[in-house]
């Protein structure tokens, strides 16, 4: 079997298992230059999380990390809900530890790593019960002692930046924010989403219904924009399909005061191209850098 696979410290090589084979054997070197560079260390990091459920997510520590000293720490989430941040290789966040901070990307519920009762918690659940487990894996994570408890941001994409609206409406100690393609009005997701009416899957029915149509304004993230305080950047691209751009337009309207918003002219959930990629871990990396340190 030939496929491409990494570690945490390597990107994507391809790899062959012979048949019967202990272990995959790596074919090519293409990306060696990235690995032989200062990585941060990532590690898988655990903790007892809200409902009784074990939880976990990845760390990765800035290079050179001592843990005798305190750094910033940066969430940066994973979209989904059904997917997992994993011990592979991960450009964001080591592009956001080699700015010297802890980049912590926790597996809230609706994961698909922690088996079926944890993916199905989050059935009509969208963002409160994932929200605390988020809060319960920092929380985890400041009892180690290295974290910089005045300076914590979170960021993601997609379900992650769904997640980032919803934290920052709901919890105030972020010092920034960066919510990219974020669903932040689930009647819009379902009425403009390619997803559409598949939403309905998630709440029992559908919004028209005043069965429940309550429960898609409490868990969508724009009812509680006026409790926003944290400077937030916004990216999305006008052609989303998934997420339409349009719940980006609400969201920045909503924030008043120390927002930013950039839509990248292209079709598509996340800009592919590399010119427009690397512009926005630029982005994203300058707002960090920017209320994290100072710069």
């Amino acid at each position: 079997m030939a496929f491409a696979g990494s570690t945490p410290t390597h990107p994507n090589e391809i790899y062959y298992l012979a048949p019967g084979g202990a272990a995959p054997r790596c074919l090519t070197s293409f990306n060696q230059d990235i690995a032989s560079r200062d990585l941060g260390h990532a590690e898988e990091f655990k903790w007892k999380g809200p409902d009784g459920f074990e939880e976990d997510g990845v760390v990765v520590y800035p290079p050179g990390f001592s843990p005798d000293h305190k750094y910033p720490l940066v969430l940066a989430i994973h979209g989904g809900p059904q997917s997992a941040s994993t011990l592979s290789f991960a450009t964001l966040p080591q592009l956001l530890a080699a700015h010297g901070y802890i980049v912590f990307s926790p597996n809230y519920r609706g994961s698909d790593n922690l088996g079926n009762a944890y993916e199905r918690a989050i059935f009509n659940d969208a963002g409160e019960g994932p929200g605390r487990d988020v809060v319960a894996g920092i929380e985890a994570l400041e009892e180690k002692g290295f974290v910089d408890t005045s300076r914590i941001a979170v960021s993601g994409w997609s379900y992650g930046g769904f997640m980032t609206s919803w934290l920052i409406g709901h919890y105030h100690f972020w010092k920034a924010a960066v919510s990219g393609a974020a669903v932040n009005d689930l009647l819009h997701e379902y009425a403009l989403s390619d997803n559409n009416v598949t939403v309905r899957y998630q709440f029992g029915g559908p919004p028209w219904s005043p069965n429940f149509l309550k429960a898609y304004h409490e868990q969508s993230p724009i009812e509680y924009a006026g409790q926003i305080t944290t400077p937030t950047l916004i990216l999305s691209d006008t052609g989303d399909s998934r997420v339409p751009i349009t719940e980006s337009y609400l969201m920045y309207h909503a924030l008043k005061d120390t927002v930013q918003f950039f839509a990248y002219p292209i079709g598509g959930h996340f800009p592919g191209d590399p010119v427009r990629t690397t512009d926005v871990y630029r982005r994203w990396l300058d707002w960090m850098d920017h209320y994290l340190r100072g710069s």
